[in-house]
């Protein structure tokens, strides 16, 4: 393996160890529709600096796309990427495992 997909890896992984990442990650992968800031914070009852810093960098990981409009009040939507949607059978999966390992 390269360096790069080594720094790569590493960088990921760092991300998705962060607080509310997966929780994040799970609504775009599950409801892929366009998500707005105050829905994902109402929902995940998330801080909003913690949700704005998550959304940062899932944007810089190409994990979600953010999309300003040029509208008053100015509104922002956020969308899961291909990228991100691939990890829906990831969720499906664990939610499987879940259950059958439930007590």
């Amino acid at each position: 393996m390269q360096c790069t997909d080594m720094a790569t890896k590493s960088t990921l992984f760092e991300l998705m160890g962060k607080a509310h990442t997966i929780a994040i990650l799970h609504e775009f992968a599950v409801e892929p529709e366009p998500w707005r800031f105050n829905e994902l914070k109402d929902r995940l009852n998330i801080s909003p600096n913690t949700l704005s810093e998550r959304l940062s960098e899932l944007v810089d990981a190409e994990l979600v796309a953010r999309h300003p409009y040029n509208e008053i009040p100015p509104r922002v939507e956020y969308e899961a990427t291909p990228k991100a949607r691939e990890l829906e059978s990831v969720f499906e999966d664990f939610h499987d495992w879940m259950l059958r390992h439930e007590h």
